[in-house]
């Protein structure tokens, strides 16, 4: 498991923040096609992207296909927050404060593939109806209903991985890395970055 720093005094809103940062970086060279859709329309992008891992749970095994899903829906927490200004570190700076790995973060309760895939799939229910509040502009507070939900499926997923064994940093990087192979500016971009 990565560990999120080595120094005596670690604060794990650091990292979380460097992830973020990391993942802004690669969304703004490599998927310039989301990053310049309007606010609204790249958090129903993010929403989409959550509730098509909603039938990939249901559909993978605990194998390695379930860990490739449980990576992308890493990614799209971390690329969601970002599109809404949320510090994901900050939110979860007080009950992660004591771990060193993210394997050490709780897990998430109910425990097992059932109970994970049912929570995830509530809380991008949730991301969803947000969004549609906010198309509607219903008397809702769309932008906390945004943000826990987001916040939820990030505890889900990190909570997950650690059950689960995987290493979601590593994995994350070993995926982004991936993408920005596909791209025909790869070369050029990549030395940039």
């Amino acid at each position: 498991m990565s560990k999120l720093g080595t120094e005596a005094h670690f604060v794990v809103a650091d990292f979380i923040y460097d992830l973020q940062l990391e993942q802004l970086r690669h969304d703004e060279r490599f998927h310039k096609d989301v990053v310049i859709l309007s606010l609204a329309d790249r958090v129903k992008h993010m929403a989409l992207h959550n509730s098509k891992y909603v039938a990939y749970f249901f559909e993978a095994n605990e194998g390695e296909r379930f860990a490739a899903v449980l990576t992308d829906a890493f990614i799209i927490t971390l690329a969601t927050a970002n599109t809404l200004n949320q510090d994901l570190g900050k939110a979860v700076a007080e009950e992660w404060a004591t771990i060193s790995s993210f394997a050490e973060v709780p897990l998430p309760q109910p425990e097992g593939q059932q109970a994970f895939i049912k929570a995830y799939a509530i809380a991008a229910g949730s991301l969803a109806k947000a969004c549609e509040s906010w198309d509607h502009l219903e008397m809702a507070p769309f932008n906390t209903m945004m943000r826990e939900s987001n916040l939820s499926l990030f505890k889900l997923v990190v909570g997950y991985s650690g059950a689960l064994k995987l290493d979601i940093v590593e994995s994350y990087r070993a995926r982004l890395r991936f993408i920005e192979r596909r791209s025909m500016f790869h070369r050029t971009l990549a030395k940039e970055g």
